[in-house]
């Protein structure tokens, strides 16, 4: 079986801590999910990974896609199979957006990202990718923490408390909102 890669990009409006945090909703549920894919016609199957990244540019959330596949090589099947999980996953990310609950705000610069050893990462805490400091792995190798006084920002007790934790920079705040753990994604 071939393995073969793809890249992709999904463009989001960012004019709005809301938009911003969509776009975060939507890069967590697809980063890590993996799908058994069998097609009619033509007759196909394979096995596609999806790691994602993110970038700001402008107005513009950029979604970065990596598809890893095993299987036939048909980059047309592949690109109509992830625009029908995205539909997916964009609608389950606006039923987060009800759920959500802001959990605080600090100014840019009373925050620092410091990178983190692996037994102190943390996969609850959702991080836009272009924050995090040199060096450091994403999407789990940093944390934030506070200029004054040192201590992470959020706590483990809110982390402990929530699903996910989202950290949205907009505006020169950060903002947190906690969110339920979205469900497991084993559909094909």
């Amino acid at each position: 079986m071939a393995q073969w890669e793809e890249g992709l990009a999904l463009d989001m409006p960012a004019t709005s801590r809301e938009e911003v945090l969509y776009g975060l909703l939507v890069k967590d549920l697809l980063n890590g999910g993996s799908y058994d894919v069998e097609v009619e016609e033509p007759p196909l199957t394979f096995t596609v990974d999806y790691t994602c990244g993110d970038e700001l540019e402008g107005d513009v959330y950029r979604l970065l896609i990596v598809a890893e596949v095993d299987g036939e090589e048909d980059h047309e099947i592949l690109h109509q199979f992830t625009e029908e999980v995205l539909q997916e996953l964009t609608e389950e990310a606006r039923n987060l957006m009800d759920q959500v609950e802001p959990l605080g705000a600090q100014a840019s610069g009373g925050v620092v990202f410091r990178r983190v050893d692996e037994d102190d990462e943390r996969w609850d805490l959702v991080v836009p990718d272009w924050l995090a400091p040199d060096g450091a792995e994403v999407p789990f190798g940093f944390r934030t923490y506070l200029k004054e006084g040192g201590g992470a920002w959020p706590e483990d007790a809110a982390l402990d408390a929530h699903g996910r934790v989202l950290v949205v920079p907009f505006d020169g705040q950060l903002y947190l909102f906690g969110t339920p753990m979205p469900p497991d994604e084993d559909e094909d």
